[in-house]
Order: structure tokens, then C-alpha cells, then sequence
């Protein structure tokens, strides 16, 4: 899945393609949301925004939505929480998260929400970390400032701005409704598997049950 998502990511990077770069992250964080609710909320938190256990989905979604344009921390922690969930295994076997993969990701979202942030000014806390698993996106990430359409820091107006933040949520509750499903879909098959197991063992037993009662009777019936 991991190497999935880099290609994606690099394909739409590559093409400048900033509303379906950005789609794909947003696809990925619906997954976090889905997984591991407390995560996300510990995601928001941790970047200043206000968040709790008690929300729901949407209301954790709209404060993601409403604060990812103008929060710098949000934006970065976003991007370091997406490509630690597409980690991928070094040579030596050991999980590696792609320092470039975070920088390209976080410049994916400033320049989807168009904020005035540059790539330039991010750094990954966890300190620089090679990969040997991503050229193409390590060459993307060494563009610099000039990886996406946007390049001139072009301002949008208000109603853009609002139009790109429902384009995000919309995104958002698509991933979250899509990964319950498939959590569902994964728990009612798994569900069906223990029901047919079950009623094979009790065919078998209900047959076995029947020869045992058919030799009997022979056995007696021999020996009358």
C-alpha cells in the first residue's frame, strides 16, 4: 500500500496536479481518523486546535478542515503522521519514514489551501532520514518552492478558499464512510467464515451421529 501511495504521489506532483495531490492526503487522513480516533484527536491538540473524545467524526473533521490553511504545526504534523502510516522496510528490514515524502506532502496541502508558509522554513523534528525506496520523490522534494501549479503564491478570494475547504471535507467523510465499510464488510466476513465453520462441524457431527446409529442398529440386528 505504501508504494501505492508514493506513486500516486509523485504522479500528481509530477503533473502539478496540486487538487488530486492533495485528495490523496486527504484520503489518508480520513484513514487515521477511522483507525485510531484518539489519534487524531492527539494530532489536533498537539497543533493547538481544540479536540476531545466526545466530538463526533464530522465535528473532528470540520476543526481539521477549518484550522489545516493557517496552522503551520497542523500542516507539518499531518504530513509527518501520512507518510509514518505508508512507512515502508529499509534494506536492513527496519521501518523508514521518507523525510522527502513528509516535506512534498506538506507542501502538497499549503499550496492546495494556499497558505503563505514555504517549504523552506519546514523541518522534520525526527531529523533528516535517506531514503533509497523514493528517487523520484527525493528529486521532486529538491524543487524546492517550485514543486506545484501555484508556484507565484497566487491569492485566492474567500469564496475559493471556502470552496477548497468543502472539496477537503467532502473528501474526508468519503474516506471515513469508505474505511468503516470496509472494516464492516472485513468483521461480517469474518462473522459468515465462523458461521459456515460452525455449521459444517455440525453437519458432520449430525452425520457422524447417524452412521454411529446405523451401525448400532446393524450390530443389533446381527446379533438378535
Amino acid at each position: 500500500m505504501a508504494k501505492e501511495f508514493y506513486n500516486d504521489l509523485i504522479k500528481y506532483v509530477s503533473a502539478a496536479d496540486t487538487a488530486n495531490a492533495n485528495s490523496l492526503l486527504m484520503k489518508e487522513v480520513g484513514k487515521s481518523l477511522a483507525k485510531d480516533k484518539g489519534n487524531f484527536i492527539e494530532l489536533l491538540t498537539s497543533s493547538g486546535v481544540p479536540a476531545n473524545d466526545s466530538m463526533s467524526d464530522v465535528e473532528l473533521i470540520d476543526a481539521f478542515v477549518d484550522n489545516i490553511a493557517t496552522n503551520k504545526t497542523l500542516k507539518i504534523s499531518t504530513a509527518y503522521m501520512i507518510n509514518k502510516s505508508n512507512a515502508f522496510l529499509s534494506a536492513d528490514g527496519t521501518e523508514q519514514l521518507s523525510d522527502k515524502g513528509v516535506k512534498v506532502s506538506y507542501k502538497v496541502m499549503n499550496d492546495f489551501f494556499d497558505a503563505s508558509d514555504n517549504i523552506d522554513e519546514y523541518q522534520n523534528a525526527e531529523g533528516e532520514q535517506q531514503s533509497n525506496f523514493l528517487p523520484a520523490l527525493g528529486a521532486i522534494a529538491g524543487v524546492g518552492g517550485q514543486l506545484l501549479e501555484g508556484h507565484q503564491k497566487k491569492k485566492y478570494g474567500a469564496t475559493d478558499a471556502l470552496q477548497k475547504q468543502a472539496e477537503a471535507r467532502q473528501q474526508l467523510v468519503q474516506s471515513v464512510m469508505a474505511q468503516r465499510k470496509a472494516e464492516a464488510d472485513a468483521k461480517q466476513k469474518q462473522l459468515d467464515s465462523k458461521a459456515k465453520t460452525k455449521k459444517i462441524l455440525l453437519i458432520s457431527g449430525a452425520s457422524l451421529l447417524g452412521l454411529g446409529l446405523i451401525a448400532f442398529a446393524i450390530y443389533k440386528f446381527k446379533n438378535k
